[in-house]
């Protein structure tokens, strides 16, 4: 079985619980103390196997480190974990989900060590989002309800509100943004607005 590590834990002693990312499934499992953990780091992609133990938490065994091309790459190691931990934080309930998910992290794993990875994550945001029937395409702003304009308060979840009703707000132009809705690229949008777009995206799914 394949998966990827999204979070770490450690528990008693050096035993520590890892939440791994499968196809339809996403796995509470026990790595033992006295195991290698030299392996584990949050984003590898991993083959395992599972040991079921009664009403125990199911034991993480066998496992192999699957390595990729940007793993060699610190920056780009940093910002793939940031994105792993909000998409603990978005699945953290779940057990059994869309394989969606998995399939969104192995196709975007193969690009991170040739893309920018800022760019690529506000990419995987918007897919993410679009999948799950939440990406923000109205002309009125999510708070107030008022019309929107030219230039917009870009918020959590890429929700559009008036410039006016944040108090920090993180200003686009609309139809860029729509444009990136619909491509997932952000070829069009320089490095500046990329870095405020990704401001958006660290603040939660």
């Amino acid at each position: 079985m394949q998966g990827f590590i999204l979070k770490i834990t450690k528990s008693i002693r050096e035993d520590v619980i890892v939440k791994v990312l499968t196809q339809g499934h996403y796995h509470t499992l026990y790595r033992f103390y006295g195991a290698r953990h030299n392996i584990l780091y949050t984003g590898r992609k991993i083959d395992f196997e599972i040991e079921y133990q009664g009403v125990h938490i199911p034991k993480l065994r066998n496992l192999t480190h699957l390595p990729k091309p940007y793993e060699v790459e610190l920056d780009k190691v940093y910002v793939w974990q940031q994105f792993c931990a909000l998409l603990d934080r978005h699945l953290h309930e779940a057990k059994q989900i869309e394989s969606f998910y998995f399939e969104l992290m192995e196709h975007s794993v193969t690009l991170l060590h040739r893309q920018n990875a800022r760019r690529l994550i506000c990419s995987m945001y918007a897919s993410l989002l679009e999948f799950e029937g939440r990406l923000y395409r109205e002309d009125s702003c999510f708070m107030c309800g008022a019309l929107l304009h030219e230039f917009v308060a870009l918020t959590r979840g890429f929700l559009f509100a008036c410039p006016s009703c944040v108090t920090t707000p993180i200003i686009m132009q609309k139809q860029l943004m729509l444009d990136f809705y619909e491509t997932k690229s952000l070829i069009n949008i320089d490095d500046i607005n990329c870095d405020r777009i990704y401001e958006v995206v660290l603040q939660g799914l």
